[in-house]
């Protein structure tokens, strides 16, 4: 029986910023990796635009799993705007008759580590591992600031039936783990499941209002697998 083709995803930095609410000036950030966030990540790497609808095409073909390699110290950031900005889109924000300070605080999470897993169609994970290696516009870890310190993509791999046994066997592997004085007994995962018992409202649609789709997810804490021996 032929096994499922896995991409896995290595997330390390000093700030991820994985916005699950953030709307107007209050931007926030979920403990652990969005799906919308992720699948913006691919589409970043592919050349997909915010409005394409093949981000949503994307969404639905591919299932996600997030295991926590290190937990993030969440940090508030306090941004201020000022009159007239220029923007990523080549456009300008704020107009000159107006001086007034906008204050946007923003959540950000310190030293996080994450292993996301996408399952899905093998042909579009072979088009996705190829444009991480050679993405169209730069990768981030959920905020344009968020820069990792690390290559993201990890491995397209079939050793495995599924992304929780995935989960379950593939090796720790933290770049930032000399800061760490006691290895944990468990990590948290969370993984699509149309039984699940939690609710996650990330999955990307295309629309003008930004609204997105939701899913079902189950939250299970596997045994610490060891650590991955160096090369």
């Amino acid at each position: 029986m032929s096994k499922t083709p896995l991409l896995i995803l290595r997330l390390e930095g000093p700030l991820q910023a994985w916005g699950i609410r953030a709307r107007w000036d209050v931007r926030d950030s979920a403990d652990e990796p969005t799906k919308s966030g992720l699948i913006g990540l691919l589409g970043c790497a592919l050349g997909y635009k915010r409005e394409d609808p093949r981000l949503e095409e994307l969404d639905r073909q591919l299932t996600l799993g997030i295991r926590v390699e290190h937990h993030g110290i969440p940090m508030t950031d306090f941004h201020t705007i000022t009159g007239i900005l220029p923007t990523a889109a080549g456009g300008f924000k704020g107009r000159e008759d107006d001086p007034s300070t906008i204050i946007s605080p923003r959540t950000y999470l310190q030293d996080a580590a994450f292993l996301a897993v996408f399952s899905g169609p093998a042909k579009i994970l072979e088009q996705s591992v190829r444009a991480l290696q050679n993405p169209k516009w730069p990768l981030y870890l959920g905020r344009k600031s968020c820069l990792p310190t690390r290559p993201i993509f990890e491995e397209l791999t079939d050793r495995y039936n599924s992304i929780l046994e995935l989960m379950y066997c593939y090796p720790w592997d933290w770049d930032g783990k000399v800061t760490i004085k006691k290895l944990p007994s468990y990590l948290r995962c969370t993984t699509e499941d149309l039984k699940g018992e939690s609710l996650r409202s990330d999955c990307i649609r295309v629309n003008p209002a930004r609204i997105y789709a939701n899913r079902r997810v189950s939250v299970q804490w596997v045994k610490f697998p060891g650590v991955k021996e160096e090369s």
